[in-house]
């Protein structure tokens, strides 16, 4: 099988994470995308960051009525910093006999060469990364910059921040999230207090 990666926080998970999914999954072939919730990420604030098992809880409502996408939750389970070199290790073994490709947008890979272990990464997986509004693939200035799949997606501009910072202001984030995940913000009551 051909297996996606989709690494991030998720907090939450939002219409552009699932275009960006879809389009892989189109262009590239993939049979299954799996989404990796991090516990903690490395490179994000986490003044804001719900728990990650709330964060999980709103990625399998997100991917409900995909067959092709699937949560995958060893990150979250681990309940310690999330490196993605940790994550293609364990996922290479676990699909030992699978193709794996790693999904980024533009504005990640542009730091790819930041991450841990870079260069083992590329070497588990291939590495696949959408355009995003703002973002070019001149952007990435680094050794793994040529050897990246590019794919396309609508360039819409939608993110986790902005609709946190909608729902803490009593905005509708309608058409923004999936309606499962919509709900489920309403209903528990997320995001409306922001840390400061």
């Amino acid at each position: 099988m051909n297996i996606g990666i989709y690494g991030g926080t998720f907090n939450p998970p939002h219409l552009g994470h699932l275009l960006l999914a879809q389009s892989a999954a189109d262009q590239l072939g993939l049979d299954v995308v799996l989404f990796v919730p991090a516990y903690v990420s490395p490179f994000k604030n986490h003044e804001d960051m719900l728990p990650a098992a709330l964060r999980c809880e709103m990625v399998e409502l997100a991917l409900s009525d995909n067959r092709k996408f699937r949560g995958e939750y060893w990150e979250a389970l681990r309940e310690e910093t999330s490196y993605s070199v940790d994550t293609v290790r364990y996922l290479a073994e676990r699909y030992a006999e699978d193709t794996l490709f790693l999904l980024m947008g533009e504005d990640t890979f542009r730091d790819f060469h930041l991450w841990k272990n870079p260069e083992v990464i590329a070497g588990l997986a291939h590495l696949c990364v959408a355009g995003r509004p703002g973002h070019s693939p001149g952007d990435a200035q680094h050794a793994f910059a040529d050897s990246a799949q590019r794919f396309t997606m609508p360039l819409v501009e939608i993110s986790s921040t902005d609709i946190r910072q909608r729902v803490a202001a009593g905005a509708s984030i309608q058409y923004l999230v999936p309606w499962t995940v919509q709900i489920y913000i309403e209903s528990q009551g997320l995001y409306r207090n922001p840390r400061s």
